[in-house]
């Protein structure tokens, strides 16, 4: 045996250690899934006319009498749509019917009857755990079977507007609904989302325990709930607590140029900016932008609570003042950020009211805009432009865009912001 090979298998005789860890984690995936398969099922909803499947996802009993727990975007087509129905497939592939008991709009949760017994279920209870505990998710990726994703707990996200936990493995589409649970079998969150490279989220498995109470309700309650009126007061209730949050601080501006602006609303905002100069280094624009990274899931074609805002500060670097009063006018006139939150038969037109308003030593010229939800009574899109007149060389145009928010509230959000825009002080 030559030395390099004795080098070689001396060194391979001497790492045994990490092969055995992989080989153990190997084990306790294949433990978990042969254990806790059959508590999962795999959840569609159907076109009744023509049994096309509209959409895919999974859920876990959770109930000895069978109710299963999924995600609302799962099956908000049935909710939704007479057309459609739910349907649930055991580890069979055997198809049963589905009936939506209760959902949570906002944690993006709900819960189905099955009307089978089972003695394959999770008992469910809150519970904390270390950073760094090994996962495993159940689901079924892309139609493609039911199956195990190892990955980590890395706790709950801290600055969001929705409860999240951060899990770091590959929750694929089709996944959604599924449990993610520890090696022992205690459920610690529903699969809800991913950003991607391993980025995905899950519901604490908390918030799901009083929509299964109110499914245990319903069940007792003679006819089908009316989950319209249920999520429009759900949605209602929902943006009195968190727009109550919105500008509190003093402190939650940005000055550009000579402006002071508001900016992140609340901890749970994201907020980035940029410059940039035209080619003739006539003018310069910097942006500036908050917004909310949640949002309510309602259908395939609306969401709703969605928060932003936006500023474009326009600076003059010698372009002669006509030309800059219709660069300006132009940005003012740019059309609504919120239309790409529903559809033509969401909502109606927006309607407008266009102001000037003296704030200190401001003008203001204001288009404040709302436009109603067609589904759900009392809620509306609002959005509202400003731009501070009475400058030459300096401007900008600042947009405030709310969604599924009451009328007055809309009112109110909009006057605290108009507030925050003033000159900065020298």
């Amino acid at each position: 045996m030559s030395s390099k090979r004795g080098l070689a298998v001396a060194l391979l005789l001497a790492l045994p250690a990490r092969p055995a860890v992989a080989q153990r984690r190997d084990e306790t995936s294949a433990t978990v899934f042969q254990r806790y398969a059959d508590h999962t099922a795999k959840i569609q909803v159907v076109e009744s006319g023509s049994g096309a499947k509209a959409e895919l996802g999974s859920a876990f009993f959770v109930s000895a009498d069978g109710l299963l727990v999924t995600n609302y975007h799962v099956v908000a087509e049935a909710v939704d749509d007479d057309r459609y129905r739910v349907e649930w497939l055991d580890q069979n592939g055997a198809g049963h019917e589905g009936r939506v008991l209760a959902v949570d709009v906002i944690r993006d949760l709900a819960v189905v009857a099955t009307d089978r017994p089972t003695t394959r279920y999770f008992s469910l209870a809150a519970l904390t755990l270390p950073k760094g505990t090994r996962l495993y998710s159940l689901g079924h990726p892309e139609d493609l079977g039911l199956s195990i994703v190892e990955g980590v707990y890395n706790g709950r996200l801290e600055h969001t507007l929705y409860p999240k936990i951060h899990f770091t493995g590959p929750i694929n589409p089709g996944m959604s609904g599924g449990p993610a649970l520890t090696a022992d079998g205690r459920v610690v969150g529903v699969n809800v989302a991913t950003a991607g490279n391993s980025v995905s989220f899950l519901v604490p498995i908390d918030a799901a325990i009083p929509v299964i109470q109110r499914a245990r309700d319903a069940e007792s309650d003679s006819g089908p709930p009316d989950f319209t009126a249920e999520i429009g007061k759900q949605i209602l209730a929902n943006q009195d607590t968190y727009l109550a949050t919105l500008f509190q601080g003093g402190d939650s501006v940005v000055h550009i140029g000579p402006f002071e602006l508001p900016t992140q609303p609340a901890p749970f905002f994201r907020c980035w900016a940029d410059a940039d100069r035209d080619h003739e280094g006539r003018y310069e624009t910097v942006d500036h932008q908050c917004s909310t990274d949640d949002y309510i899931y309602l259908s395939g074609s609306q969401s709703s609570g969605i928060v932003s805002l936006a500023h474009k500060v326009l600076l003059s670097r010698g372009l002669n003042p006509l030309r800059f009063y219709n660069l300006y006018s132009n940005e003012f006139r740019q059309s609504h950020t919120a239309a790409e939150f529903a559809e033509a038969t969401d909502v109606t037109e927006y309607r407008c009211r266009n102001d000037n308003i003296r704030r200190q030593r401001m003008v203001l010229k204001t288009r404040f805009c709302v436009r109603r939800y067609t589904s759900y009574e009392g809620l509306y899109d609002a959005d509202l432009k400003v731009a501070v007149l009475g400058a030459r060389d300096a401007g900008v145009v600042s947009e405030l865009t709310l969604s599924g928010v009451s009328f007055d509230n809309a009112t109110r959000i909009a006057r605290k912001y108009l507030d925050r825009i003033r000159w900065a002080k020298p």
